[in-house]
């Protein structure tokens, strides 16, 4: 039996203030991370992998594919959320709002320990990090803080989240930029076919690339430390959409070389909802404002600061979110990232011997990931998603006809999961054929 470090929560708040008396005026302390950390790691056996299954909430019938839009996150971020929430609601009477306590909410504070922790995660300084809802929060900012003038061009592709699509035509429809879309092969061939497009679009008047690291329909993994490098060389401003990456795969934005990055943690790294950053590189920060704003949106000092400045927000929920990096952590970035690879790369193996199927998604190594997208021939891609449900229990979500559905491989998949989609997708191609 592996060891599990288990960590246990300091007293409910009833019980903190039977001791500190009800008229005192220091409420008891938050309560501290309980439930499991994952098990210590010894070796990297199955056996590991399936002990750390029992840390999620997901039925043990049920296998859940759909990360990519929502991620599942383990006990004891769910503790840490809910006990937070517990600790505020029982001692908010102790809160007397003056400058010396900590407030009870977010959306002001510059969270320090969390931007801290975030930012050994991804590689970059904390101060380069404001902490946001998603990673439209990040396209938003961007896109409208930029200085741009009518007429300057932004490229990206026609496969763009409507989250990083959409901020980008509010601005070329208010102040005249222009928006050019380069059209993704199904699969790509190369990461050299994907930097030629952009570059071949390049113009004198393009002032940003946008560029998804992994697309969210199609999960193509774009080659951004290359592509970065060529658009600084260009002097175009590199702006990458990250939503899909944060936990799936390691993260280093300084060798990257953004200008700028976004993601939404509440999908690969099992963060609660509502889980994003921005991260923009230190020389830009000055030259980018800040569009929703509140008291500090001025204030240059903290680096990204002035962009957490966005009004009454949980806190509860970032200590959810600040678990959910340890969790990570103790596992390992690379860890996660072999053993999820290796769950898709027996997803796409097993796809390949069943006649009809058909993988958009890229098979070339330094394109694909853990998120397969594939098709079945005379099934639409609903009736797709709703069979392996109905049949077999495997949550996948449908991207549509003719791309089929999406299958994002995790942690809390284990190798019998794959082997259901593919014992019914077997079944579902022979009835096809009969």
């Amino acid at each position: 039996m592996l060891d599990r470090r288990t960590f246990l929560g300091s007293a409910f708040a009833a019980a903190a203030l039977g001791r500190t008396g009800a008229a005192s005026a220091e409420p008891a302390a938050p309560p501290q991370a309980r439930g499991h950390w994952p098990p210590a790691v010894f070796q990297d056996d199955e056996n590991y992998w399936r002990t750390l299954r029992r840390e999620f909430t997901i039925p043990a019938d049920e296998a859940f594919f759909n990360t990519g839009t929502l991620g599942s996150s383990p006990r004891i971020v769910q503790d840490a959320v809910v006990d937070h929430m517990r600790w505020k609601d029982a001692t908010i009477a102790h809160w007397d709002y003056k400058a010396d306590h900590p407030d009870y909410f977010a959306g002001y504070r510059p969270e320090v320990e969390l931007r801290t922790k975030l930012a050994a995660l991804v590689g970059c300084d904390a101060d380069e990090l404001a902490i946001t809802q998603n990673a439209t929060f990040g396209a938003n900012y961007c896109a409208n803080g930029l200085t741009l003038r009518p007429g300057d061009e932004v490229i990206m592709t026609n496969h763009e989240h409507v989250g990083c699509e959409s901020p980008w035509q509010l601005r070329a429809k208010r102040y005249g930029i222009y928006i050019k879309k380069v059209g993704l092969p199904v699969p790509p061939e190369s990461p050299q076919q994907l930097i030629d497009l952009f570059v071949n679009a390049t113009t004198p008047q393009t002032r940003v690339w946008a560029i998804p690291h992994l697309t969210s329909q199609l999960a193509i993994r774009f080659p951004v430390d290359r592509m970065c490098a060529i658009a600084r060389e260009r002097g175009i401003l590199s702006i990458v959409d990250g939503a899909q990456c944060c936990g799936h795969m390691p993260l280093d934005l300084r060798r990257m070389g953004c200008d700028a990055y976004f993601s939404s943690p509440h999908k690969w790294l099992l963060a609660p909802p509502g889980s994003g950053f921005l991260y923009v590189r230190r020389d830009l920060i000055p030259n980018v404002w800040a569009t929703v704003v509140s008291g500090q949106w001025d204030n240059y000092r903290d680096g990204m600061y002035r962009f957490m400045q966005i009004g009454t927000g949980s806190l509860s929920a970032l200590k959810g979110y600040e678990a959910a990096i340890d969790f990570h952590n103790r596992i390992g970035g690379e860890r996660i990232e072999r053993r999820i690879v290796v769950l898709a790369d027996r997803l796409r193996a097993g796809l390949a011997q069943i006649p009809g199927t058909r993988i958009s998604s890229p098979q070339h190594a330094e394109l694909r990931s853990a998120t397969t997208v594939w098709s079945l021939t005379g099934t639409t891609a609903v009736q797709l998603m709703d069979a392996l449900w109905d049949r077999a229990k495997v949550r996948v979500r449908s991207m549509g006809d003719p791309w089929g559905v999406r299958q994002c491989c995790h942690i809390y998949n284990l190798p019998e999961d794959v082997d259901r989609t593919l014992a019914t997708a077997r079944r579902l191609a022979t009835e096809r054929r009969a």
